[in-house]
């Protein structure tokens, strides 16, 4: 009896211990996704669709991609008259969200953007949704995985072409002047070893199981590569033009989205289950340096290209001088 008693004891004291002190992965898997901060008018006026989502229903035979822009261009102008016109070709629905500042500001703030576009397309389409990102663009695909959890289970794909995870040393320029003027915030989240790429690298963690990742880079990426080597995401698909074309001198890192064999990757994603296979790319295609472009549609988008600069420096203010501290959902 008095083994009994013992025994009873300690069977409580564990479950006590259970109780109150759960092992990680259960906190973790209770833990819900941050609250988000923006207002709701806010974030669901930066979401922009090419069709009447409504529309489009989970029996449909192809997911809604929603395309995050780099720094300093809206969606429409990063996609609009390249990816989004040749996907739709072979019926895809597509979506963009324009984070605030052109992306200049605290991306913790922009990523909220895409949580919430990501959230409201799979759940108006009521099948999970593709997420595609040019440079900061797969940073905040990358950083809503990790820190959302509910997310996982809503994206099928992300794909990345020449993200910065890593960092850039090419953010240091403005590093001299964080005393005097400051930066963009964002730029200094770009820098090398900043607060934000540890985040989001997690020191090596893989990122959350359910979609499928690729990061597509180039060698002739002056932003990413040259600096540093392939940038790379814990857990992702790491595809380099070069390792489809050796040797080829292209793309550069703006014209990744205008490159026929990075389109190819990001199409191969999105079609198959998975990760992009570059021995399903055909190498044919290496001799074809442009994708095919609506003309009619880079028309539309030239201004905003053109008005790039005042834009980027009225819509970046206030700017800061040292990193935005990271939230404490992040640390």
């Amino acid at each position: 009896m008095r083994f009994s008693s013992k025994v009873s004891g300690l069977a409580a004291a564990l479950l006590l211990t259970f109780v109150l002190f759960p092992a990680p992965a259960a906190r973790a898997a209770a833990d819900p996704s941050p609250p988000l901060e923006t207002p709701v008018a806010e974030l669901a006026g930066a979401l922009h669709c090419g069709t009447d989502l409504k529309g489009v229903h989970a029996d449909g035979d192809k997911p809604t991609v929603l395309f995050i822009p780099a720094t300093g261009f809206t969606g429409y102008e990063n996609y609009a008259w390249n990816y989004m016109a040749e996907l739709a070709k072979e019926g895809y629905p597509s979506c963009w969200v324009d984070p605030p500042g052109r992306g200049l500001q605290d991306m913790q703030v922009s990523v909220e953007y895409v949580v919430y576009a990501a959230r409201t397309v799979q759940e108006r389409t009521g099948r999970k949704v593709d997420l595609v990102g040019h440079s900061q663009g797969g940073l905040l695909a990358a950083w809503a995985l990790r820190f959302w959890p509910d997310l996982a289970g809503k994206v099928d794909d992300v794909v990345t072409l020449g993200s910065p995870f890593q960092g850039t040393r090419l953010a240091s320029f403005c590093l001299p002047l964080t005393e005097i003027t400051g930066c963009p915030a964002a730029v200094l989240q770009f820098a090398r070893d900043s607060n934000w790429s540890k985040a989001l690298t997690a020191n090596g963690t893989p990122m959350p199981a359910g979609p499928s990742y690729t990061t597509v880079h180039s060698t002739a990426d002056e932003s990413v590569v040259a600096d540093g080597g392939p940038p790379t995401l814990p857990g992702a698909q790491r595809v380099g033009v070069q390792d489809i074309c050796p040797g080829r001198p292209w793309p550069t890192h703006i014209a990744l989205v205008v490159d026929q064999v990075s389109y190819d990757l990001v199409a191969d994603a999105i079609e198959h289950p998975g990760p992009a296979d570059p021995g399903r790319i055909d190498r044919a295609d290496c001799a074809e340096l442009i994708m095919p472009l609506n003309s009619e549609e880079a028309v539309k988008a030239l201004p905003g290209f053109l008005a790039f600069p005042i834009e980027a420096l009225i819509h970046s203010r206030p700017w800061a001088g040292e990193e935005p501290p990271l939230r404490p959902y992040a640390r």
